[in-house]
């Protein structure tokens, strides 16, 4: 046999069986995957929203996995901010005793120092942010991993009831409550992406809020 075309054979060989291996390792992986991310979904909602007896997702195809994003994305650029950076990829509603409390809204903040964050905020029904979880981040150890390790930057944000929060970087912001938030300490970039990631968030609020249409299990978001 021609040693060209007997090289190519076992090369084929070696392809097609690491093919099947690593389809068969993913087939196996893949539910436990799945599952383990869903379990820390749920944990992140429940940190945002502790109030909550459940989670729901909200009713309609401009709300699905597939169309979320896109949803949000003309709302998010129109404002004055420009919040193009940052993806909404999902909402759910948290439910107590068959009411709808608040939602909860994962954002994708594309404009961290060290790349993406991925982050749920917790939004009362009447509009007051609740709180963070950080999901995914790839910041500065000591600088701006401290949004996700230091709680006192996230605390700021607690109890407010505001349109948009305003990254501030004279300490005026360290009162929990209103819409001034300081900035941490040679970590600005990183904190004004989580800052922008939350008012993406409270805009999603708004959008929802506003439509007045949305309804979770046919309980409507009013």
């Amino acid at each position: 046999m021609n040693k060209i075309v007997k090289d190519a054979l076992i090369l084929f060989a070696i392809t097609l069986v690491a093919g099947v291996l690593l389809g068969f390792v993913y087939d196996i992986t893949k539910d436990p995957i799945a599952a383990q991310n869903e379990k820390a979904k749920q944990e992140a909602y429940k940190e945002v929203m502790a109030d909550a007896d459940s989670f729901e997702a909200l009713s309609g195809d401009a709300y699905s996995e597939a169309n979320i994003t896109a949803t949000f994305a003309a709302a998010l650029q129109a404002d004055a901010e420009n919040y193009t950076a940052d993806e909404i990829t999902e909402v759910v509603a948290g439910v107590k005793d068959g009411k709808v409390i608040g939602l909860v809204v994962t954002v994708v903040a594309g404009d961290g120092y060290g790349g993406d964050i991925k982050f749920s905020v917790g939004v009362g029904a009447d509009g007051t942010y609740l709180g963070t979880s950080i999901l995914s981040i790839s910041e500065t150890a000591g600088l701006g991993m401290r949004v996700k390790t230091s709680p006192d930057f996230l605390a700021q944000f607690k109890s407010a009831n505001t349109d948009k929060f305003v990254l501030v970087k004279d300490g005026s912001g360290a009162a929990a409550g209103d819409e001034k938030i300081d900035a941490i300490s040679g970590s600005t970039v990183t904190s004004k992406a989580v800052l922008r990631g939350v008012n993406s968030a409270l805009i999603a609020y708004k959008e929802i809020y506003a439509a007045k249409a949305v309804t979770v299990g046919g309980v409507s978001v009013e």
